[in-house]
């Protein structure tokens, strides 16, 4: 079984960190565009520190350029605006905020990024440096200039319910407490509330919904639960999975009277031909908007929101679980509590986590936040907690390469890197890569097409290894080291079957729909044969992981359950954290685990305000 090389950030999140090198900066104090010669200029003149005058500059953030303006005095820096950026909600507006604030505080830029943000961080401290620069100012000096920090004393702070971790989980478990009458704190150790759902794509998975009735959907609760069921087999919680499909109409519509917008429900990402229609978007599609309303509501409920504090252990007493210690700002913040919930998401970003609880993923990369190391699952193993895991991971087929190709969601010939076709190549992503990696023993495929497929992109992917270009398949099979017999078979075989119209192997259909939404949705060919030279083999690498699975056992409340199989008073768990028994090696479709923390974290809110009263 051969595996690919490991890399540790997909070329996406590299080329975004690489980017901040690189600022456009345009000074209005002078008429000079280029930021060293305005530089010179400034410092030939400057009576002071600076020589007075706006100045703008941009770098490349996370979501694309941000433009800043500083304006100078010759001895201050007066102000500093963001102009325009592109960043996402929510995860960004700590830095959006601080930065600028704190840079005028400290008149410096010694200035530390903000936990959760630190791409948006470093790109706004970069485009500032490059207008001060621009104003003539000692950049070396005004580096070592930083806020004073003062030293806080360590705190005790006593509550009903902790939740550790602010996602979707952790908010509506937050929200559901609080209904019950119960004083709740929140530690987040972001800078943002949010976790891994203000990045997903605004879905949530639900059946037999009021806006599936009026655009004419028919769907039950018991057929999502089928579904979840079959994908799941028997390593999954049966008992959990029906009681969340029950609850999934009703979810939807808590989540409205907290102030989440929907749009139309529609297909998943890149899954046209689901049947029936089951995610509820949200009003513009963003994860945001699942957040920023939980937040706000959970702000008006009287909820204290204690951001970067990360949870570093859990207290115990007499076997039971009394809350939880954490750090903020060198100090110690202990809380009391009578119930503490697990709320921190998934451990994609631990590669020794990933390595043992999904370890058939092998080499991975994620866009994830930097969050993600499986804090929750670790304290909760240490407080002898029964961890389950069944080794899958939610991965996406990414080429990484200048294609511009998420998934080709049928058109091309997939095969094994030992020149194998696997599987029916319009089937769903998720259900692809989970056939790869459990089936096939692999974590990349190549995507097989003639020069009738070629596109403007594909010369500079040729360049940069991400698709590979041959006159002959024996020469592409040579290139790709396969087995040239094996892979000329593979060809030929397909070929037979676009001829005959008809995929006996594996029931792709003749022409189907592609596309990422319904925007964009296409009738196209899908048996197209590999005949014309010359021969490109586009790499497609399902390792984006942008969800774990697996963390401790739980009760339907959410209770955590010790390797002894008794529960652990006092502990809760729900979200990504405690999926193990949700999911087995295929996730089912986007929008699942959004509901599962939101339906979850209901029950487990309002259990752990029971237990605390």
């Amino acid at each position: 079984m051969r595996k690919m090389k490991k890399f540790t950030a997909i070329v996406l999140a590299a080329a975004l960190s690489a980017g901040l090198a690189g600022c456009s900066s345009k000074n209005t104090a002078t008429s000079e565009p280029a930021a060293t010669e305005a530089a010179t200029e400034a410092q030939a003149e400057k009576t002071g520190l600076f020589q007075a005058g706006t100045y703008e500059a941009s770098a490349d953030g996370m979501g694309g350029e941000i433009k800043v303006e500083v304006i100078v005095s010759d001895d201050r820096i007066e102000s500093v605006k963001i102009l325009s950026h592109s960043e996402t909600e929510g995860i960004s507006d700590p830095a959006i905020q601080r930065i600028p604030e704190e840079i005028k505080e400290a008149q410096g830029l010694g200035i530390d990024a903000v936990s959760g943000a630190t791409i948006t961080s470093e790109a706004i401290l970069a485009a500032v440096e490059d207008c001060l620069a621009q104003a003539g100012a000692d950049i070396a000096a005004l580096k070592e200039k930083r806020l004073e920090t003062q030293v806080k004393e360590d705190e005790t702070l006593v509550t009903d319910v902790v939740v550790v971790g602010a996602g979707m989980a952790g908010l509506t478990a937050a929200i559901a407490a609080a209904n019950e009458g119960a004083d709740v704190i929140i530690v987040e150790k972001m800078g943002s509330v949010g976790g891994a759902s203000i990045t997903c794509g605004g879905e949530i998975l639900a059946a037999g919904t009021e806006a599936q009735k009026a655009q004419g959907i028919e769907d039950r609760a018991e057929d999502l639960a089928e579904y979840w069921i079959s994908v799941g087999g028997d390593q999954v919680d049966q008992e959990k999975l029906t009681f969340i499909a029950e609850k999934s109409a009703e979810t939807v519509s808590w989540l409205a009277d907290y102030g989440v917008e929907y749009g139309d429900v529609t297909f998943s990402y890149n899954y046209p031909n689901q049947n029936p229609l089951r995610n509820h978007s949200t009003v513009d599609g963003k994860g945001s908007s699942f957040i920023l309303p939980l937040e706000q509501s959970v702000k008006d409920l009287g909820v204290k929101i204690l951001l970067e504090t990360p949870a570093v252990s859990l207290l115990k007493e007499n076997g039971a679980i009394t809350g939880v210690v954490c750090e903020n700002g060198g100090r110690t913040i202990t809380i009391q509590a009578k119930s503490t919930i697990l709320a921190t998401g998934g451990y994609a970003n631990s590669e020794e986590l990933m390595k043992e609880y999904a370890p058939a993923i092998g080499a991975y990369g994620t866009f994830l936040g930097e969050a993600h190391q499986g804090d929750g699952l670790i304290m909760a193993r240490d407080a002898g907690a029964k961890i389950v895991s069944n080794g899958g991971a939610i991965v996406n087929p990414m080429d990484n390469g200048a294609t511009k190709f998420a998934d080709a969601g049928g058109i091309m010939l997939n095969v094994t890197p030992e020149g194998k076709r696997f599987t029916n190549e319009n089937d769903y992503w998720f259900k692809r890569s989970a056939e790869l990696y459990f089936g096939q023993g692999f974590n990349q495929y190549y995507g097989i097409v003639d020069s009738s497929f070629e596109n403007d992109s594909f010369a500079e992917a040729i360049e940069n290894g991400t698709v590979v270009r041959a006159d002959t398949i024996e020469e592409l099979a040579e290139k790709l080291d396969m087995d040239s017999a094996v892979f000329s078979e593979t060809v030929n075989r397909y070929n037979e079957l676009c001829k005959a119209k008809e995929d006996t192997d594996f029931g792709k259909p003749v022409t189907g729909l592609v596309g990422a939404r319904k925007a964009d949705l296409k009738e196209v060919s899908l048996l197209n044969s590999i005949e014309k030279a010359p021969f490109y083999a586009v790499a497609f690498r399902t390792t984006s992981v942008t969800g774990t699975f697996g963390g401790p056992l739980t009760t339907l409340d959410g209770e955590v359950v010790s390797t002894e199989g008794t529960v652990i008073p006092g502990l809760y768990a729900v979200g990504e954290v405690a999926n193990g028994d949700l999911l087995n090696q295929q996730y089912p479709c986007s929008g699942t685990s959004i509901q599962f923390c939101a339906t979850l974290g209901r029950q487990t809110g309002a259990a752990a305000a029971n237990f605390a009263k």
